[in-house]
């Protein structure tokens, strides 16, 4: 394992060298990042952060984000990954049980966090130099030190290019390297605790696990305040010597930037999560050959359960390996794997372990034979050490160095691991891992709402749909569409569930505790979305476009499209026009997907299908 220490060292050997590709081609390289690492050390010190300081990151500027970040563990403070998306009330929640001191965070958020007279330096996405009104960035300095009165990174660096760096000469390996905040209840966070042995070691494994050299170049646009986007993404090619490639959002209906990047930006691998090889095999016609290229090697699926009929389905249509990988954001990213080399590669399973131990348990603690299903338990340098200042949740899932994953599997004979279930109430909806407590928190907080339940359906395309079950208080009629427009304002999007269901009372065993099961059952039986044929081609696009975003029919119109409607977004575009194929009894094809990112231009495309 190399720390960090030796990374920006090692660095220094190839300073025109490509680290990362962004927006529009620009191109960081590494001499580009350990100026800003040196720089952001002044920075640091100028606000009187020590090692062991948390700070809260929080920006769509992928590149202040990379540069803050590597810059924080080089000076040894503590990184806490926040979602822009994330609401205020969440954030103070956090920010009550973390302490922490400082806070980079984009512009628009200091009001939409409601951060005012925090001790914060605003990402400024334009990158140029420009004044500001703000006070000092140097407000708590005591050593009367050159003070400057912008408050804005980068900004903030301009005249610190002499200046001798300020980060210490070693930094422990049991230093917190960051605090990565799962879904849970605004009253409980839970802050998963990450090391620099956490962290280091496991991106050692992985870069050997994956067989990666300097020559590296990954193609990760995932979410970067999830583990699997900043971990094995930019960490993982800064690790390898090698370069990042993310020059785009994820967008679903751009498929083409994904496909015609491969060739373009020479890369050798790509991370995805199932959800979006759903959309691989639904819309690639023409794109069949874009992986066969001199640089490719394979595909990694992260985030949630890879499932055996698309795993094939994807490798068949365009002839790559799909490797996969089991983890959690408590061992850091990954503990099991499924490929690329052949002895651990096995369709339908999620491999074997590397660098860890396992074993797999019975409701004694036993560990059962081969071929018997129980709790997943894992044990490595990678393990997190701990949920941050919560000893009781901590000592729920770490006993004696083993980490109760809330994972139900088996191991077959050839020692590969299948994951066949789960005890934890956790859900895995297009990749995002969310806990259905945080739903049910805020659902409750309405006055029409007596209980509710949310649970995960099978779905082929996101592995789960989530479901919030709803009973009403007595003599309430509940109206969904403010239910909806309620939590798009309290809950990022992606914790939005897909689907609603009124309930009269809930499915309880004789202890009174709901029983999931049961409910599941009852919601497939009874309920499904109609599909609305209205009269006319627009009048039936706006109708089903209505209901699956999850908005007023009047709030459609022709001119409407994926930046005027609240709700449509990559997910829900596929939603819309899967669903319209079955309406209008038509097969869109991966060009028409690509267009029909307005109501007119679905229009148009199905009207040149039926005429």
């Amino acid at each position: 394992m190399k720390s960090i220490v030796e990374l920006v060292d090692r660095a220094k050997r190839y300073p025109k060298k490509v680290l990362a590709v962004l927006h529009d081609g620009e191109a960081v390289t590494y001499g580009n990042l350990l100026a800003t690492v040196d720089q952001l050390s002044v920075i640091f010190q100028r606000l009187n952060l020590k090692q062991g300081d948390k700070i809260v990151l929080s920006t769509n500027d992928k590149r202040a984000l990379v540069e803050i970040t590597i810059a924080a563990y080089r000076f040894g403070l503590t990184v806490i990954l926040t979602d822009p998306n994330a609401k205020a009330d969440r954030i103070h929640s956090i920010i009550d049980q973390a302490s922490p001191v400082a806070f980079f965070i984009d512009h628009d958020l200091v009001v939409a966090w409601r951060m005012e007279g925090k001790n914060t330096v605003e990402i400024n996405t334009i990158r140029e130099e420009k004044k500001n009104v703000f006070k000092s960035i140097f407000s708590r300095n005591t050593d009367g030190g050159d003070l400057q009165s912008d408050r804005t990174y980068p900004a903030c660096l301009k005249g610190l290019e002499n200046t001798p760096p300020t980060y210490p000469p070693f930094i422990d390996s049991s230093c917190v390297a960051y605090m990565m905040y799962t879904s849970g209840s605004t009253s409980d966070p839970k802050g998963v605790v990450i090391s620099h042995k956490n962290l280091f070691s496991h991106l050692e494994t992985l870069k050997n696990v994956y067989g990666m050299d300097d020559k590296v170049r990954i193609l990760n646009v995932l979410n970067l305040y999830h583990t699997d986007g900043i971990n094995q993404g930019p960490l993982l090619a800064f690790y390898c010597g090698g370069t990042w490639i993310s020059p785009f959002r994820l967008d679903t209906s751009r498929l083409d930037l994904i496909y015609d990047g491969i060739y373009k930006y020479e890369v050798t691998h790509l991370f995805v999560v199932p959800t979006l090889l759903s959309f691989f095999e639904k819309y690639h016609e023409g794109f069949e050959d874009s992986f066969n290229t001199p640089d490719f090697k394979f595909a990694v699926s992260v985030a949630a359960l890879l499932e055996e009929r698309l795993w094939h389905s994807v490798s068949a249509i365009f002839k790559i390996q799909v490797a996969n990988i089991y983890g959690l954001t408590e061992t850091v990213t990954g503990s099991i794997y499924c490929g690329p080399s052949a002895d651990t590669f096995k369709i339908g399973t999620v491999g074997k372990p590397a660098d860890c131990s396992i074993k797999i348990i019975d409701e004694e603690g036993r560990e059962v034979k081969k071929g018997e299903q129980g709790e997943l338990l894992l044990k490595g340098d990678h393990v997190m050490v701990g949920y941050f200042n919560n000893p009781e949740a901590t000592n729920k899932v770490l006993i004696d160095g083993w980490l109760y994953s809330g994972d139900i599997a088996r191991e077959d004979e050839g020692g590969f691991i299948k994951i066949v279930g789960r005890k934890k109430s956790m859900i895995n909806s297009g990749g995002f891992r969310v806990q259905p407590e945080e739903i049910e928190e805020i659902l409750l907080k309405l006055n029409e709402v007596d209980e509710c339940k949310v649970i995960g359906l099978t779905d082929p395309i996101l592995t789960e749909k989530m479901v919030a079950c709803i009973k009403p208080k007595d003599n309430v009629v509940v109206d969904e569409l403010v239910i909806y427009k309620f939590l798009r304002e309290n809950l990022e999007p992606e914790k939005v569930p897909q689907e609603m269901f009124v309930i009269d009372s809930f499915p309880r065993g004789i202890s009174g505790k709901i029983q999931i099961e049961e409910l599941k059952k009852i919601v497939i039986e009874k309920h499904a979305a109609p599909i609305a044929k209205a009269e006319g081609v627009l009048e039936t696009i706006i109708t089903n476009a209505a209901t699956v975003f999850k908005v007023k029919h009047t709030d459609i119109t022709e001119m409407s499209s994926t930046r005027t409607v609240s709700g449509w977004d990559s997910l829900n575009h596929l939603a819309l026009i899967t669903r319209l194929e079955e309406v209008f009894d038509v097969k869109f094809s991966t060009s028409d997907a690509m267009v029909m990112t307005s109501i007119r231009a679905i229009r148009n495309v199905i009207q040149k299908k039926i005429q």
